[in-house]
C-alpha cells in the first residue's frame, strides 16, 4: 500500500525541527487540512515554486499542528505547524472534495553537527535575526546554537532563495553544501 499524505501548498518552507504560522484557507485548503486532523502522520506542506511548469516543488514538509486560532478578520484558521521530516513526492492525486494528496517517500534527517568556530557566523547573526524578531525566536523553544544543522534549517526557512535553490539545498544528505552556500552570502558584501 503507497503512503498517503494530504497536501498544503505554501510559498514559504518549514523544514525539520522547525515551526511555522500557516494560514489555512476555506476551500480545498480547508479540506487538507481537515483530512490531516485524521491523520495518524500529520500532512504535508510543499513550497509552491512560481517559475517551473508544475509550480510545486518535489520535496516537501511532514508536520502536525502544534496549536490553532481563528482570525478575527475572515475566519480562516491560523496553525502553528512544527515539521518532522522531508518527503520526496513520488505522485499526486486529487479526491474529489479538491483535497490533494501525495503518494511520498521519506527522505532522512540531516545528521547533528557541531558548529565550528569558523562557522559560529551563523549562530550568531541568526541570534541577532531573533532578537531583532521576537515572534520568529518565540516560535523555537529549543534552539540549537551548536548544532549546524539545525542553523543550516532556519537560515533556509527564512532567506528569500529561490525554491528551486532550497530544493537542490535539502536534497543532500547532510548541511555541509548549505553551510557552505549560506556563508558565502553572509561573507560577500553584496
Amino acid at each position: 500500500m503507497a503512503n498517503l499524505i494530504p497536501l498544503l501548498f505554501q510559498k514559504r518552507h518549514v523544514l525539520p525541527k522547525g515551526k511555522m504560522p500557516m494560514r489555512v484557507a476555506p476551500g480545498s485548503q480547508m479540506e487538507a487540512f481537515k483530512h490531516a486532523l485524521t491523520s495518524d502522520i500529520g500532512f504535508g506542506v510543499c513550497m509552491i515554486d512560481d517559475n517551473k511548469s508544475s509550480h510545486y516543488s518535489q520535496i516537501g514538509t511532514r508536520v502536525t499542528v502544534e496549536d490553532f486560532d481563528t482570525s478575527k478578520n475572515d475566519g480562516a484558521l491560523i496553525v502553528t505547524l512544527y515539521a518532522h521530516e522531508n518527503f520526496c513526492i513520488k505522485s499526486l492525486e486529487q479526491h474529489q472534495d479538491g483535497a490533494i494528496f501525495a503518494e511520498f517517500k521519506s527522505l532522512p534527517l540531516w545528521p547533528e553537527t557541531e558548529i565550528a568556530n569558523d562557522q559560529q557566523l551563523l549562530a550568531d547573526k541568526l541570534q541577532i535575526m531573533f532578537d531583532k524578531y521576537p515572534e520568529l525566536a518565540g516560535l523555537h523553544q529549543n534552539k540549537e546554537f551548536n548544532n549546524l544543522s539545525w542553523l543550516c534549517q532556519r537560515w533556509l526557512e527564512i532567506l528569500p532563495v529561490p525554491a528551486q535553490e532550497k530544493q537542490a539545498l535539502i536534497n543532500t544528505p547532510n548541511c555541509l553544501n548549505t553551510c557552505d552556500y549560506l556563508m558565502s552570502m553572509m561573507l560577500d558584501p553584496h
